[in-house]
């Protein structure tokens, strides 16, 4: 036997050991370091329910047998007493979610592990606040083929706040989505080239992106009969006050369903990807309040479309905040995940640098604007909170 001990011109290979092990942990809590999502910071808890949704009016074009449209949608809502209630995790189905992370990022699916134990600041199933009444209602369609879990800081400062946010989960739009009864859908780019009638991708997109905004228009329309129901969660939403909110194709999205449903009294964005709407829709323009929150990067790929041309022509000239420390995955939490998504090429220096709270006042702002709770002047401020951005009110800079 070999002892081992603490003595000139010996080697501790135990505090070896040990030390190597404490740099290790170190490492990963650097790489990895997410262990509940960051305090929301509002008024209120957070509730969250999931709902599983069959529009028996449409037939998925996308799927390979004959079956209705399906959803899931998340809803995020003011809650008050949490006690007993389990914290909803960030991923509901891991090793799916993981899995799907990793090959729609081309990474290996072993940096995604940790999240198994990363949780949220919402309860499954809380029950809604006494306040919780008639509250104003943001719509949300993640960008594709992003999944709306990479959202749920955005949802849970806002429903801390009093709104309620819905997360719609597009199946063949999201990366994946997963139903109780284990059918899954998963997202495939040239999918859309098998639509009836597509002779071009651009088409398929158009046509992807329809879908998805008829999706929205149906989960309103079950809002408001949700309303009128004994349901737990009835009488909470106002769907007089509805935002829509998108995210690159869900971008896309929300402006195709704004054309056609007018109960969308505002739109949100992040580098909406406008390429497949026609010309006729983009010289229409927008003609209810909308804020875009673009990267210097998005205004040169081809997906962004004509967003200058649409803003010149609505007669309700956007909100427009230009990020040029910003890359488009990181309105999708991204910087959440590990700083590797920085050293990847992945994020920028905005989010890690107070971008993230200034984007969700930003927001929270315009659509207390919206709804005539702040003014125009107290939005114009919030907006230029920033030296690093440059705002705009239609095409018009807004300077300090």
């Amino acid at each position: 036997m070999i002892v081992l001990s603490r003595t000139r011109g010996t080697v501790d290979i135990g505090l070896i050991i040990g030390v190597l092990a404490i740099a290790a942990l170190g490492i990963l809590s650097y790489l990895f370091p997410t262990a509940k999502i960051p305090d929301p910071g509002g008024e209120y808890e957070v509730g969250l329910q999931v709902v599983e949704l069959n529009d028996e009016t449409r037939f998925d074009p996308f799927s390979d047998v004959e079956m209705t449209r399906r959803l899931v949608i998340d809803i995020w809502y003011p809650a008050d007493e949490t006690e007993g209630k389990r914290r909803s995790p960030w991923f509901r189905s891991h090793r799916l979610f993981v899995n799907s992370l990793a090959d729609n990022y081309d990474l290996p699916p072993v940096l995604f592990q940790f999240l198994r134990s990363v949780k949220t600041n919402s309860f499954i199933n809380a029950v809604p606040s006494e306040d919780a009444k008639n509250l104003p209602v943001v719509i949300l369609s993640p960008g594709t083929p992003a999944i709306v879990p990479l959202y749920f800081s955005f949802a849970e400062y806002l429903a801390s706040r009093g709104f309620v946010v819905i997360g719609v989960e597009h199946p063949y739009g999201a990366a994946v989505v997963e139903f109780s009864d284990g059918t899954q859908f998963h997202f495939d780019r040239e999918r859309v080239m098998d639509l009836p009638g597509v002779e071009t991708f651009e088409e398929g997109v158009r046509l992807s992106m329809q879908l998805m905004a008829e999706d929205l228009s149906f989960v309103i329309d079950w809002l408001a009969r949700l309303n009128r129901s004994d349901h737990e969660l009835a009488g909470i939403f106002d769907t007089s006050r509805l935002v829509a909110f998108g995210h690159s194709g869900g971008g896309g999205a929300v402006y195709f369903a704004s054309i056609n449903d007018p109960r969308i009294k505002a739109l949100l964005s992040f580098d909406p990807a406008l390429f497949a709407m026609s010309d006729e829709e983009i010289e229409r323009g927008v003609e209810i309040p909308s804020l875009i929150m673009e990267t210097d990067e998005w205004k040169y790929r081809e997906e962004s479309g004509r967003i200058s041309d649409m803003i010149q022509s609505s007669s309700v000239p956007p909100f427009h905040i230009r990020i040029p420390e910003a890359k488009h995955p990181d309105f999708a939490m991204l910087d959440h995940l590990s700083p590797l998504a920085r050293y990847l090429g992945f994020t920028g220096s905005f989010m890690k640098d107070g971008g993230e709270g200034y984007l969700y006042r930003a927001i929270y702002s315009f659509m207390q604007y919206v709804f005539e709770n702040h003014s125009r002047e107290e939005l114009r401020s919030t907006l230029l909170q920033r030296e690093d951005v440059r705002v705009f009110e239609g095409l018009n800079e807004i300077l300090r």
